[in-house]
């Protein structure tokens, strides 16, 4: 196991090219949090790191962080984003059809499928819209390894309730991105590790793995975590 406390741009320029077997991450979503003065966002997400750059700019990080992914991945990239309603103040740049939408940022790569990860609830305020049930897995670059396991393209599960983390995985996620489409022995890369979770279920599935987090209480947590897997 290889836990860097870092910038994950900055950390994954000393990885060498097709040096990961699968690369799984959640990224932050930008959904200026702290900006927020209603709902949870006093509370579970009191503490947390800025979440709250303009679109553009926020679009454009991540494009450059799923690039560098698929430099340092022999196989897949999984990418979990959301939709994202863009009607209110904080956001400084709206798109015209006043939503955000994971595809704006990975649609210039080669996307291999998309899985819909319906929740089993919902998140966000109505504001007269259907609540939000459902979140995007996009595999971004043709597998290099595959055992059927019989998985579908809709994944029906629960999300974590990690009360250290507001938006952690359930470790199903991560672990059946694992047992599909990394050998065993294989490596698992992270580069926005957040609380660990991909970490756990790397180790738990006898995979080696690289794990990414810039917050350091998130880091002291992750390493806690995958240390007592």
């Amino acid at each position: 196991m290889n836990l860097i406390n870092a910038d994950c741009l900055e950390a994954m320029k000393d990885i060498p090219d097709g040096s990961v077997d699968i690369t799984i991450t959640s990224p932050p979503y930008n959904l200026a949090k702290r900006a927020s003065g209603g709902g949870n966002s006093k509370t579970s997400y009191a503490g947390w790191y800025p979440d709250e750059m303009p679109e553009v700019e926020y679009q454009e990080w991540q494009q450059k962080v799923l690039s560098e992914c698929l430099r340092i991945t022999k196989g897949s990239v999984f990418y979990n984003h959301r939709v994202r309603y863009a009607w209110h103040s904080r956001n400084k740049h709206r798109t015209p059809s006043n939503i955000y939408h994971p595809w704006d940022i990975v649609s210039a790569f080669p996307i291999w499928s998309e899985i819909i990860w319906f929740r089993r609830g919902c998140t966000g305020h109505a504001n007269r819209r259907f609540r939000i049930a459902d979140e995007r897995i996009y595999q971004i670059g043709k597998p290099h390894f595959f055992k059927d396991n019989g998985f579908l393209s809709v994944w029906e599960i629960v999300p974590d309730r990690n009360d250290k983390h507001p938006c952690s995985f359930p470790l199903e996620l991560p672990s059946r991105c694992i047992k599909t489409f990394c050998p065993l022995g294989g490596t698992v890369f992270d580069p926005f590790m957040g609380s660990g979770t991909t970490g756990v279920a790397a180790k738990n599935l006898d995979r080696n793995f690289i794990g990414i987090e810039m917050d350091a209480e998130y880091f002291k947590i992750a390493q806690k975590r995958i240390e007592n897997a």
